[in-house]
């Protein structure tokens, strides 16, 4: 079988045209529906989510070019969002709970569409674990009598419906991989044990991705962690590298608790890294993966030790967002080489590990000068913690931390040349978070126990802001660190 497997017109715009009224015309009938049968906002979301994740699906046999369906993408993350902020169309996003899921979705479309077009066996089934497991998993979890209720990040989720979620996506991979292996006439063939090792594998960290969720950013999550976690489960048997990757996944998960029980990552935290970890080895081994590993478990030991008022205030227990401000950009590196190989890519992922390292080092062993530290911009004295904060120890400390991350790299043959260059750029990156910490990163005051934070939420109730840009709190300080590391390799290379 050879995709699309069918054109209704020779000019694909009418087809997506009409694909488009037909959608529209759907979310009509459902807004009709709602309205007339009375029915509840989350039941009419569901019926029109597993609608369009269904008519979505269809694209790769009706579309030649991806250009359609990311156009497509694109109007619905716009149309979505003006819907969502002025809550129309309420039979397509209104929930019984504040959820951005239909911005969420079509934006994870375009994701899919634009890098997994060419593998559209992966995205087909990327969307409809989304469109199906998602909604089942709901339904079950509302519907169960008195259900084992849990909340890892923000969403309350139940055991009854993670259990419906990883049941219905195994059923997903493993009916739909065989499927699609008859449908192409056997142009693949996987082995029995690795089709249901890959349905389990996709399913867990799906349910995993699934339950650690902020207003609806599952509906982001899910059909990216599916399409990842198939592939690198499937490219690793391939390659002969499963056995690694599944030893992997076991020990890390053993880590990641321990981490968790020794109060180093928050519960959403520990789950978040895990699954990382997970991507980053699948990706690139143990080469790729110890860098991170050491990032955070030398951190991790620095923290505890120092356990100045710093942590008062920024919190020595790392949760998701600070996962992802650390590691995002070093996890979206790894996974670009995973599928377009180039040797520069580990270069750039040394030195951004290295500026999140530099920072952090920066930050806890400063925390041990005898003296208040000068702040950047000022050039006065404050207090230890502030942002914009440097010391001598803590700039030894910056670099000792570039250094490290660079004699992992020179054990992996990386040339002393690009060593040099990935221990300055980590030190320099480390210098721009200071810079921005400094100037515009925003500041708040606890309305419960009066104390200046950078989190917009302390004590379980949002800060008072005070000044700097709003968006611009620690954790997209440290985001944009990691950023000016590749920024700067990039220009000194």
């Amino acid at each position: 079988m050879h995709l699309p497997i069918w054109k209704p017109f020779v000019n694909e715009w009418i087809t997506f045209f009409l694909f488009l009224i037909s959608i529209f015309l759907l979310i009509g009938i459902s807004e009709a529906a709602r309205s007339f049968f009375h029915w509840r906002p989350e039941s009419s979301r569901k019926l029109v989510h597993v609608i369009v994740g269904t008519l979505v699906s269809v694209c790769p046999f009706i579309f030649v070019s991806k250009s359609l369906p990311i156009t497509l993408a694109i109007i619905f993350i716009i149309i979505n969002t003006i819907a969502l902020k002025n809550e129309t169309f309420k039979g397509m996003h209104s929930t019984d709970r504040v959820s951005y899921g239909t911005v969420y979705f079509p934006f994870a479309f375009l994701i899919l569409a634009t890098f997994w077009w060419e593998k559209p066996i992966t995205l087909v089934l990327s969307i409809l674990i989304m469109t199906f497991s998602d909604t089942i998993a709901a339904i079950i979890g509302e519907r169960t009598t008195n259900p084992r209720q849990f909340k890892l990040w923000v969403d309350i989720k139940s055991i009854e419906g993670c259990v419906a979620m990883f049941l219905s996506t195994f059923m997903i991979i493993y009916v739909g991989t065989d499927v699609f292996a008859w449908l192409f006439e056997a142009a693949f063939f996987i082995p029995l044990t690795i089709l249901i090792g890959v349905s389990g594998f996709v399913a867990m960290l799906v349910t995993l991705s699934e339950s650690n969720s902020y207003r609806g950013s599952d509906n982001f999550s899910v059909p990216i962690i599916a399409a990842l976690s198939y592939d690198l489960y499937l490219i690793n048997y391939t390659h002969g590298n499963l056995d690694s990757l599944l030893i992997w996944s076991l020990l890390s998960s053993i880590a990641f608790y321990i981490a968790y029980k020794f109060n180093s990552l928050s519960r959403d935290g520990a789950v978040g890294a895990y699954v990382m970890g997970i991507i980053i080895f699948g990706a690139g081994g143990l080469k790729w993966v110890i860098p991170i590993a050491t990032f955070f478990i030398l951190s991790s030991i620095i923290s505890k030790i120092s356990k100045t008022d710093n942590q008062l205030h920024k919190g020595s227990k790392r949760d998701i967002i600070q996962v992802l401000a650390n590691g995002g950009v070093a996890t979206i590196i790894a996974i670009i080489n995973f599928y377009v190989p180039n040797e520069d890519f580990y270069i750039l992922y040394l030195a951004v590990i290295a500026a999140a390292t530099a920072d952090t080092w920066a930050s806890e062993i400063g925390s041990f000068n005898s003296k208040d530290p000068f702040h950047i911009i000022r050039f006065t004295r404050v207090a230890k913690g502030t942002s914009g904060a440097i010391s001598f120890l803590g700039t030894v400390g910056s670099i000792l931390g570039s250094i490290t991350i660079g004699l992992i790299g020179y054990i992996w043959n990386v040339p002393l040349p690009l060593i040099y260059l990935i221990v300055i750029a980590g030190s320099i990156g480390s210098l721009v978070d200071s810079f921005i910490g400094g100037s515009i990163q925003a500041n708040f005051e606890c309305i419960e126990c009066n104390k200046f934070t950078e989190k917009r939420t302390h004590c379980s109730v949002p800060s008072s802001y005070i000044s700097g840009i709003y968006y611009i709190d620690n954790d997209m300080v440290n985001f944009l660190n990691t950023v000016s590391a590749v920024l700067i390799l990039t220009l000194l290379k």
